[in-house]
């Protein structure tokens, strides 16, 4: 940004990069205005993506298709080129999208911190390229074993003997249908259970509707559940009516494990 140029011409030349993308003339301005005093008062060189980027932490849904069209898909070939496992560039991906564009308690979503100093495209690389060697690290550090804990309150007496039976394979199976879902359906499932996200709030970092987001989660509680249950009929030679009978037990209570095993 030239220090002489007047503000209209800016923000109409960074809206005019981003067709369909409507944010008001003083919400991008005062915006711009924070990054440049942020840096000392140096111009800002991408107003174009910065334009993008803050209409993107406001929620804006052209904004956040534009960046899912162009951006992600920049991220995700960056990492499948460094080898990393197309699961855990999907697991980064999705962590990007949290990270991004979920607004923090404190704050505004992270996205709100990006300068327009550098292409917003190499930023959010960099970006993607960190929460991938997270999930590395965490993997490593975390088998899937150490994530599984108690399934049901100790208190549950209908239940007490059958777990205690079939400990081990209820764990396996709840841990191997949970790893089996799509790393979308693992995003919305922790951020709805572990994270108390609202269905509204997920759907907008997914750029859908309530209702979607809504069909979406009953989607993967659903699958869940399913495979839980195929799952468990694989592993335990039990009869069918005591099978059943763990199953519902455990399917009751599968919101308190998957909180526990997101987590």
């Amino acid at each position: 940004m030239e220090p002489s140029a007047p503000a209209d011409a800016i923000y109409l030349r960074a809206r005019a990069a981003w067709p369909g993308v409507e944010l008001p003339r003083e919400d991008f301005l005062a915006h711009l205005a924070a990054r440049t005093a942020a840096s000392g008062g140096a111009p800002v060189p991408h107003v174009e993506d910065l334009f993008l980027a803050c209409a993107c932490a406001r929620g804006v849904t052209a904004a956040l298709a534009h960046f899912e069209r162009l951006y992600l898909p920049s991220a995700r070939q960056v990492l499948v080129r460094r080898g990393i496992a197309r699961d855990v560039v999907d697991e980064a991906l999705q962590r990007l999208r949290e990270r991004l564009f979920l607004r923090r308690p404190d704050g505004p979503p992270r996205l709100a911190e990006y300068d327009g100093r550098g292409p917003l495209e190499a930023w959010v690389r960099t970006v993607a390229l960190r929460l991938a060697m997270t999930e590395l690290r965490e993997r490593a550090a975390r088998p899937v074993e150490a994530l599984l804990p108690s399934l049901l309150p100790p208190e549950d007496p209908s239940f007490a003997a059958l777990k205690h039976r079939h400990h081990a394979d209820i764990e396996a199976s709840i841990a191997s249908a949970l790893a089996s879902l799509e790393p979308r359906q693992r995003t919305i499932l922790r951020l709805h259970l572990v994270e108390n996200v609202g269905v509204e709030d997920i759907g907008r970092v997914h750029g859908v509707s309530r209702a979607t987001m809504t069909r979406w989660l009953k989607d993967a509680r659903d699958t869940l559940a399913e495979r839980t249950h195929a799952e468990l009929r694989r592993r335990l030679n039990v009869e069918d009516p005591e099978l059943h009978s763990l199953a519902r037990s455990l399917l009751s209570g599968l919101d308190l494990s998957v909180r526990h095993l997101l987590r």
